[in-house]
């Protein structure tokens, strides 16, 4: 009995499997390139969170005054690198404050809680949200 096609059957095979490996690879390093551009988005996120409350806290202990709510656009300069460029990296940022008063025996303390809430606001890109409070006593 004569085994003809048998090598023929075993390379289609070959190709199949590999082209279905490759397929996978190709799909894992997908995941993990959007993976990290994703974790790039929320660490420059929070950083833009953490200057609206740097700036939130300099309003109350240095103009000892709440700014209720208030929103401003932080064009962060980082250096470019292969997930973002420099001219796309946007986020917009809302602080808000709440002023509490409270007498502790015969002082008076303003208690200052400011929320700042940092969205990417470019188009395209993955949505990001950070949000910090922070309680400032004076």
């Amino acid at each position: 009995m004569k085994q003809r096609g048998f090598s023929l059957i075993m390379a289609i095979f070959l190709i199949v499997v590999l082209g279905g490996i490759a397929v996978f690879i190709g799909r894992v390093s997908t995941m993990q390139h959007q993976s990290s551009a994703l974790d790039e988005e929320g660490a420059m996120a929070y950083q833009a969170a953490r200057a609206g409350i740097e700036w939130g806290v300099y309003q109350a202990i240095v103009g000892s005054s709440c700014v209720g709510s208030t929103s401003f656009t932080l064009p962060l300069i980082v250096p470019a690198t292969p997930t973002t460029s420099e001219s796309a990296v946007n986020y917009t940022v809302t602080v808000t404050c709440a002023l509490t008063t409270a007498t502790e025996g015969s002082t008076g303390i303003n208690v200052y809680q400011i929320t700042a809430t940092a969205i990417n606001a470019s188009v395209g890109r993955f949505f990001v949200e950070r949000r910090i409070t922070a309680t400032v006593t004076q």
